[in-house]
């Protein structure tokens, strides 16, 4: 084993030190078949992981015989452990996971350190798997997949996951860093910011939005389901009416959808959910805002009912503006209407 050890460290100065190439440079101390195993089974060659069915019918041998192959290739990587390229791929794991204050979500770690690239992801799995340092905490129930480096963290974790149900189910509304944090050590000040967001990131009942709040992952504000979830949680998160097209280009920017939004969908949501109020052409908002659905000659009506006297013309576009993206002239078109509003006096009332 040593000299294997040797011969990697050589290798290991000749490979690009990307995981994917430190995976490669390991797996030529095995038999060339079961190299080809473990990069179909762990997707170190396409990017695919390819099933125990899938790799006997290639090489004509069972799926059993398959997954000894695997097993027994694993136990040999593993014992490469003081290998300089697995020392060099398993640091930087442990390293990850050291600032995530001793645990990380699987997605967490390969998003900081794969950045998207398909076959890093593999070779990262690949080398968390293999390591003796490295070690998947299991708890469906209570977390993401995550992987820790020492299993005493699982309790601290647990005790946290009570501590972080209690204020959401307080606040019954997403909270950002600041908010969440700030709740959470005014009773726990021992607590820092950073082991508040690393273990919010690994249990699986909380997660965060696209715009940086966490709540309850059953929450619609959360994990919005339809298009109109994702519309009603655009409006709420930009705090001011948008055009159908606006709020269609949001919902793909933010990637709140898994599929790209059409235009024609969104509008035809936002017509029929009384949630949402057609406020200009196009133009809608949150009917919690204190927006009324009507026609303008319906919103004059109900100012002038709420008033109580009549109104001049520049108080009057005042309060249209508080609830209608419209133009002065049609106003005054509505107000010209001799069947509903009388005018005396540079002043407007309602016609009795």
């Amino acid at each position: 084993m040593e000299k294997a050890n040797m011969t990697t460290k050589k290798i290991s100065k000749q490979v690009k030190q990307t995981f994917l190439g430190l995976a490669n440079a390991i797996l030529t101390h095995l038999p060339q078949r079961s190299q080809e195993i473990l990069k179909k089974r762990y997707g170190l060659a396409s990017g695919e992981l390819e099933t125990l069915e899938k790799i006997g019918s290639d090489y004509q041998i069972t799926r059993e015989r398959v997954r000894q192959i695997i097993s027994d290739s694993i136990k040999k990587v593993s014992k490469m452990a003081d290998a300089e390229v697995f020392k060099l791929a398993e640091e930087k794991i442990i390293l990850e996971i050291s600032k995530r204050d001793g645990i990380i979500s699987e997605e967490y770690l390969l998003e900081k350190l794969a950045a998207g690239n398909l076959k890093e992801e593999r070779a990262i799995a690949f080398f968390a798997l293999c390591s003796n340092r490295i070690m998947e905490i299991k708890n469906k129930e209570l977390l993401r997949k995550s992987w820790a480096v020492s299993r005493d963290i699982l309790g601290e974790v647990e005790n946290f996951s009570k501590i972080a149900k209690d204020v959401f189910s307080l606040s019954k509304v997403p909270l950002s860093d600041t908010e969440v944090v700030e709740k959470i050590t005014k009773a726990h000040p021992e607590m820092t910011k950073n082991k508040i967001l690393s273990f919010l990131d690994v249990l699986n009942e909380i997660s965060e939005n696209k715009f940086g709040k966490w709540g309850f992952s059953h929450w619609m504000e959360i994990n919005p389901k339809g298009t109109r979830e994702r519309i009603y949680l655009i409006l709420k998160e930009e705090k001011k009416p948008l055009h159908f097209t606006e709020i269609t280009k949001s919902i793909d920017a933010f990637g709140i959808g898994k599929r790209k939004s059409h235009i024609q969908t969104v509008h035809n949501e936002l017509i029929k959910d009384d949630r949402f109020v057609l406020i200009g052409r196009g133009t809608y908002a949150l009917r919690e805002w204190g927006y009324v659905p009507g026609t303008i000659k319906e919103v004059i009506k109900r100012i002038l009912e709420k008033s109580g006297h009549a109104m001049t013309k520049e108080e009057l576009l005042e309060e249209i503006a508080k609830s209608r993206q419209v133009k002065k002239t049609t106003v005054m078109i509505n107000l010209n209407n001799k069947k509903e509003f009388v005018k005396q006096d540079n002043r407007y009332g309602l016609k009795k």
